[in-house]
């Protein structure tokens, strides 16, 4: 299981060095890994704002409308 961690911590630190050295490769390389970045952070914000807000409606007591009384 130590293996298994020091390899991933490993791996997650040489990937910057691996994305520059294809960025430097292709100028369209470096064009798709950067729309890649850009949609992926905009889904990851999106979704983690989502996320926050319904969390946060849980214990916000006005958070919804009472229904309509019956007369």
């Amino acid at each position: 299981m130590q293996g298994l961690l020091t390899e991933l911590v490993t791996s997650v630190l040489e990937m910057p060095g691996r994305f520059l050295t294809v960025a430097l490769n292709d100028p369209l390389a470096a064009v798709m890994l950067l729309v890649g970045a850009v949609i992926t952070t905009l889904s990851v914000a999106v979704f983690g704002y989502l996320s926050l807000g319904a969390a946060l409606s849980l214990f916000n007591p006005s958070g919804g409308k009472q229904p309509p009384r019956a007369e």
